[in-house]
């Protein structure tokens, strides 16, 4: 069981404690920004009714052996109004009557579960076809945090129930700094949004509400096409990415990161870079080491754009639009490397789509949606610089010689029991035909990689050729798939990747060695809190290190607090961890060549690593998402701030850019080992 680290919402006196720490460093704005003061009885009497619906909701999910399907449906709608109130996110007067209609709607679905309903019926959809399309909102428990987390779908015109698979269009938000869960449902069950064709789902993704759908924001975009599937017969072939402003910036990084997962994808405006983007070209605002470079990799598009290969691009700009600069740069790298892309202008139009845009580019997915893709595909030219983006239909790479630096891998089928692959920067790499089920048969399949000849195979009762290679100085066969402690897909770094999928934070039980060590865990732990829960729009989920469950081990990543001795998780999993930490020192590295060491009394260890007790997972020390108010002014700001480990001079204040000076910072090497200078 969690507990919460002081509250499960961030109270005003640690919002204020917050806010006097930081009130030395520059100002940047809070994000989402402080809303107006209402009045403290309609502020009790929305407190009170929510709190009364949400103990009908207990009481009935107790009662149902179903409660895990339907229970977020109605939450949805009680966690955005809490959320509203808790955290003074009420921005005009008229917004205070803008929730009974939510809590009408949460009232409205208790009864209707009572009564059976499940599904998109209990979602308001009535089961009959109609002329216009229906909107419906509804809510998904979050894998990272137990949150519920919003969406929209539009139902098209005329729908009845099949089993048929219909086309599925996801439709990413600008940004909105005020735009948080009451706004964005009450704007998803009134308006249909920028587009609704014939014959497709619209599903609208609220992403963690502003972060680019970046991170934990990715991860829902994904969950939520895995839910609405859940309800709804999709298409897995024929689901495009579409966007516009931040959200054209989304569609952009999810188009070059996973391009075999769209059959289209329509991004409009946003941008592809930070430096560029900032004009940080002449000066940053913070030192670009050569780490921090390495890091825009991760959601910098340009160097990922060979991947629109894999998909189809038709990419908006309004013509006197400020941001049609990014797609002006994409496209000029893709007509270069011979990619084929529509790029469609709006006359006149500055940041908006104009009609007669949005009419043609309908009219041009339409006809790619007619189109079966092939399976599998005859031609994979798939470049990764991070492990967590790994594949394109049936090819993955599962192993790099460096994050953040180029792998690049060609593969062609050339008969029928024979590919063809190249592979530069990647040491491993897995084939999978379960989905397409080629070739058919178990017969063995000659493989020719780099001019060297494999013969590959599966045991026979695989739907498809399965099988994994390695490069040893020469390349080599392997059917067991070993788990050797290696960077690998979704276990590859840096500290921001662990925040992406399921975590905890865990709170020391004791004192650090050091007071000033000491407070600034103080302070980093209430500011992660809070982080999370404003800017994430999460539940930060808190247990002390004495009550950490083989179940969280097991399930979780570990983020925990403190020094190897107050933080008594941290002491027990000490010896597998590559950097020491006692009160005479803290050290980085395993050996003399290696090692670097830092003072105690004033620094602190930062990083990520396997989880010595579960490698599948990570252990977290001393960091929440890296990336802090700083980035609130632009969505090209958020970015991963560090590696996979630093060390901090925790003397200071944090500046808003970083929780202290970075006197050191790096990259484990692909084995998790310190590098060698």
């Amino acid at each position: 069981m969690y507990c919460s680290y002081r509250s499960s919402i961030i109270s005003p006196i640690a919002i204020m404690l917050l806010l006097v720490s930081l009130a030395h460093a520059e100002t940047f704005k809070s994000l989402p920004p402080p809303g107006i003061e209402i009045d403290g009885q309609v502020r009790e009497r929305i407190s009170a009714r929510v709190a009364a619906i949400e103990k009908q909701l207990s009481t009935q999910a107790q009662s149902s052996d179903d409660a895990l399907s339907w229970t977020p449906d109605v939450e949805v709608f009680t966690r955005a109004v809490r959320f509203a109130v808790d955290q003074n996110l009420f921005y005009k007067p008229n917004d205070v009557k803008g929730v009974d209609p939510l809590l009408d709607e949460a009232e409205r679905r208790l009864k209707a579960v009572a009564d059976g309903d499940r599904g998109l019926k209990l979602l308001g959809w009535n089961g009959k076809s109609s002329d216009k399309p229906t909107l419906v909102v509804g809510g998904f428990r979050s894998r990272i945090d137990d949150s519920v987390q919003p969406y929209g779908m539009v139902v098209p015109a005329g729908y009845q129930p099949s089993d048929r698979p219909m086309r599925l269009d996801v439709w990413l938000h600008g940004r909105g700094d005020t735009q948080t869960e009451v706004p964005f449902l009450k704007e998803r069950m009134t308006k249909v949004g920028q587009y609704s064709p014939a014959d497709t789902f619209v599903l609208h993704p609220f992403g963690r509400h502003c972060v680019a759908f970046k991170f934990a924001g990715e991860t829902d975009v994904y969950e939520s096409i895995d839910h609405v599937g859940s309800l709804v017969p999709i298409d897995p072939s024929r689901v495009a990415m579409r966007g516009f402003s931040m959200g054209g910036a989304g569609v952009w990084h999810l188009a070059v990161h996973d391009p075999a997962r769209w059959f289209a994808v329509n991004p409009g405006a946003g941008f592809v870079d930070t430096i560029v983007y900032q004009k940080w070209t002449e000066k940053s605002p913070f030192e670009l080491t050569a780490s921090r470079r390495k890091l825009l990799n991760w959601y910098d598009v340009l160097p990922w754009a060979s991947n629109l290969r894999d998909t189809k691009l038709v990419a908006y700009s309004g013509e006197v639009d400020g941001q049609r600069q990014a797609a002006e740069r994409v496209i000029a790298l893709t007509k270069e490397l011979g990619i084929d892309y529509q790029h469609i202008i709006g006359k006149d139009m500055g940041h908006k789509i104009d009609p007669p845009s949005a009419k043609k580019i309908d009219s041009i997915l339409a006809r790619i949606a007619r189109n079966d893709p092939p399976s599998p595909r005859k031609q994979i030219d798939f470049v990764t610089f991070l492990l967590r983006y790994h594949s394109s239909d049936w090819l993955s790479v599962e192993g790099l010689q460096e994050q953040f630096s180029l792998g690049r891998v060609r593969a062609e089928i050339v008969g029928d029991h024979s590919i063809r692959v190249s592979a530069d920067g990647i040491t491993r790499l897995r084939l999978n035909f379960s989905e397409s089920g080629w070739p058919g048969d178990s017969a063995t399949v000659m493989l020719d990689i780099d001019g060297q000849k494999l013969e590959v195979s599966d045991d026979g009762k695989a739907k498809g050729l399965q099988c994994e290679i390695y490069r040893d100085g020469e390349w080599k066969a392997e059917t067991l798939f070993a788990k050797t402690l290696r960077k690998r897909p979704g276990m590859q770094g840096p500290i921001d990747d662990a925040f992406c999928e399921r975590f905890v934070f865990v709170s020391p039980s004791r004192p650090a060695t050091h007071g000033v060590v000491q407070r600034w865990i103080d302070r980093e732990m209430e500011y992660a809190s809070q982080r999370w829960q404003t800017l994430m729009r999460g539940d930060a989920r808190w247990v002390k290190d004495t009550d950490v469950t083989d179940e969280m081990i097991a399930t979780c990543n570990l983020v925990c607090f403190g020094d190897f001795a107050s933080n008594r998780y941290l002491a027990s999993v000490a010896s597998g961890l590559p950097v020491q930490w006692n009160k005479e020192t803290i050290a980085v590295g395993t050996d003399s060549d290696s090692t670097k060491k830092f003072d105690p009394v004033k620094h602190a260890a930062v990083f990520c690593y396997p989880n010595p007790r579960n490698p599948e997972h990570y252990i977290v020390v001393n960091s929440g998402i890296t990336f802090r108010e700083f980035s609130n002014t632009s969505n090209s700001r958020q970015i991963a701030m560090l590696p996979d480990w630093a060390i901090l001079d925790v003397s200071n204040e944090d500046d808003s850019i970083f929780a202290g000076d970075v006197v050191a910072d790096g990259f484990f090497d692909e084995q998790w080992k310190v590098k060698r200078e």
